[in-house]
This record gives structure tokens, C-alpha cells and sequence, in this order.
């Protein structure tokens, strides 16, 4: 986890938010109902913003600082269960993301294992795992590491930007209801990915993501954190289409989870 400080003055990025912007897959009406069923539909959103200047990754430090401070559009939960803004921001913690898939063919390997023949997941007796509840396998493939089937994925598979999409709507927001049957956490994973990245041919006539995407796990702010507790739910990841010079941010947090 790396720690950004701003640059000078003159090479500050200055980024507008895309008031008009439609992120087809998140307003869809099956998400916002499966978002509403999950416990996240308040406590989450998706914006875009356009940047002024060529943005290159080894920028990214800076880059970030440079989004986050003073930004009136960016809104934060407090532990009041009130949206806030951060204020004025000087540090901004991070990860980098893979993101290299482009088909849901990444989640086949589910079926057969946790998942029965017609898509029900297989439930197993109710336990406690740190913050969450287990009830089926599929929360305990991505949970807990000492699970039969935990190794279906990879460390390298659950460092993927779709993995985690996936495993933050299986886990769900402050009181989830958590669905019987896989195809529901398939649909909503592909919608808000592709809300949330680029594709484009490489050279040989390959799909590939173009977008950069980062975990941002924390800033230091003037004002407010930017969550309202440490908990595995709250998160922030920044999506960069330097082509376009877009800046996609999704946000979601709850000051508590039941």
C-alpha cells in the first residue's frame, strides 16, 4: 500500500463531473432492485468525472491527491449515517487492481463445486466468520481460506477488479437478504463492470481492458474519513480511461452491518 502526495502546483490535475453521464448496468431497474434487496442501494453510487491533462500511471500519486482534495462531488458516509464531503486531503492510501478479464467464463468454475447443476447455490449450517454470516459455500469460497473449495480462486483471481465487484454484492451492505441461486450475482457483477471499464483490440486483435483501476483504501482529510468504520464493505475504487480522460469513482459505505 503506497501513500501519494500531491504535486507542485503546475502540474495539478483539475477534474468536472459528468453531471449527464448514464451508467446504463447501475441505474438498470434489476440492479437498483437487487441493490435495494442487498442493503446497498442508498449507501452506494457510481460518477464520472473528465480530467484536463494527459494522465500517464506512474502519475497516479499525485493524480489521486489531486482528484480527492477539496472536491465538493465527491461525498463520503459518516458514522451518523449522514453523506459528508472530505475537505481538504494531502494523502491518499491505495492498491492496484488487476483487471485483465473480459468474459463472465471466469466464474464457470463455480459450478459443479458450490454451485449445483440449475444454478442454486449449496447452503451449509450458519456460521460466523469475523464481520459476516456463512450460510452457503459460495460466502465461504470467498471468505474463508480454509474451505475445501477456497482454491477455486487464485490469490492472482482475487486481486481481479470483476472478482472483487462479485465478491462486494455476494457480501452485501448493512442487512443483505443473499440470494438462493447464482444467476442474479452474475448479471449485476457484468452490469457494473462494464459501467466501470473500457475494452479495446490490442494489436493482435485481442479484447482487452484499457481502463487502469484502483483500490482506494484511504485519505487523510481535513474534515472526514473516508469511511465511516473499517469494515470489509466500505470501499472506493477509481476506474481511469486515459483515452477519453474519464475518471469513473464508485462508493459504497455504511456506518453499521447486521
Amino acid at each position: 500500500m503506497k501513500k501519494a502526495d500531491s504535486v507542485d502546483d503546475v502540474d495539478k490535475f483539475s477534474f468536472t463531473l459528468l453531471e449527464n453521464t448514464k451508467f446504463k448496468g447501475f441505474a438498470d431497474n434489476d440492479t437498483q432492485d437487487f441493490l435495494f434487496k442487498w442493503g446497498m442501494q442508498d449507501h452506494c453510487y457510481i460518477k464520472r468525472f473528465t480530467f484536463d491533462q494527459p494522465f500517464q500511471p506512474y502519475q497516479i500519486d499525485g493524480f489521486l491527491v489531486d482528484f480527492f482534495n477539496q472536491n465538493p462531488h465527491i461525498k463520503v458516509l459518516s458514522s451518523t449515517d449522514r453523506w459528508g464531503t472530505l475537505g481538504r486531503v494531502t494523502e491518499v492510501s491505495k492498491q492496484t487492481t488487476s483487471h485483465t478479464i473480459t468474459s463472465l467464463n471466469f466464474f464457470d468454475r463455480l459450478k459443479g463445486t458450490i454451485v449445483r447443476p440449475n444454478g442454486q447455490i449449496i447452503k451449509c449450517l450458519d456460521e460466523y466468520f469475523g464481520n459476516f454470516l456463512i450460510g452457503d459455500e459460495l460466502r465461504k469460497c470467498l471468505l474463508m481460506n480454509d474451505f475445501q473449495h477456497f482454491n477455486l480462486f487464485t490469490q492472482t483471481d482475487r486481486e481481479e477488479f470483476i472478482f472483487h465487484i462479485f465478491k462486494a454484492i455476494c457480501l452485501g451492505g448493512r442487512l443483505c437478504q443473499y440470494e438462493d441461486d447464482l444467476e442474479p450475482y452474475l448479471s449485476i457483477t457484468k452490469k457494473l463492470y462494464k459501467d466501470l471499464i473500457c475494452v479495446a483490440k490490442d494489436k493482435s486483435g485481442v479484447l482487452k481492458v484499457s481502463s487502469y483501476v484502483y483500490k482506494v483504501t484511504g485519505v487523510e482529510s481535513s474534515v472526514s474519513p473516508l469511511f465511516p468504520l473499517d469494515h470489509p464493505q466500505n470501499f472506493c475504487y477509481v476506474t481511469i480511461d486515459a483515452n477519453r480522460r474519464h475518471l469513473n469513482l464508485l462508493y459504497h459505505a455504511s456506518e453499521a452491518y447486521y
